[in-house]
């Protein structure tokens, strides 16, 4: 059988059309978009998916064999054992304690990490494993100045209207927001 090899994976079972945990994935995908990332998943929302392939390669998991820098899995280890990865990592995304379950734990994990210092500290207290805290990511775009445009006649066609319109066209095209 034929190796797919990516060095970094994240492997994600449920890509839902929303959540916390996909924002999570949204905001990975826009800041470390240049660091080669592919995300696996099983089954997804189309919507979601198309929104991360503006910055990431996306790829159905099926049961193909893959190599690999990083593995991080969310909440699912599934496919584990056909991903072969330098190191393996777990992203804690909750905190098991309040939501009174024990977490799974895998031999192949190399390190945990936990999303909050109440979900590390949890994850510690009930495996005894140590988990790193690294928060979600976070971009914040900045705003676009707004072009106003003011206009002392009808919008009829002998006053203009197709050069306005044509306007708007190219306002738009260019990603220039104007009222």
């Amino acid at each position: 059988m034929e190796c797919e090899y990516y060095d970094n994976i994240f492997y994600f079972d449920r890509i839902n059309k929303i959540g916390g945990v996909e924002t999570f994935f949204y905001e990975i995908a826009k800041k470390y978009c240049n660091n080669d990332i592919t995300i696996l998943y099983s089954l997804g929302d189309k919507e979601q998916i198309l929104r991360l392939k503006k910055y990431i390669r996306v790829i159905k998991y099926t049961g193909q064999i893959i190599k690999c820098k990083k593995a991080f899995f969310n909440y699912n280890l599934k496919p584990i054992d056909n991903i072969m990865a330098e190191k393996y990592y777990e992203i804690i995304h909750a905190n098991y304690e309040d939501l009174n379950i024990y977490p799974n734990t895998n031999p192949k994990i190399n390190e945990y990490i936990g999303v909050s210092q109440s979900v590390c500290d949890a994850f510690t207290k009930l495996t005894g494993l140590p988990c790193t805290l690294c928060y979600n990511p976070i971009t914040i775009e900045k705003p676009k100045r707004v072009l106003n445009l003011i206009s002392a006649t009808r919008l009829t066609r002998e006053k203009g209207k197709d050069r306005i319109l044509k306007l708007a066209k190219a306002l738009d095209k260019e990603n220039i927001p104007y009222i």
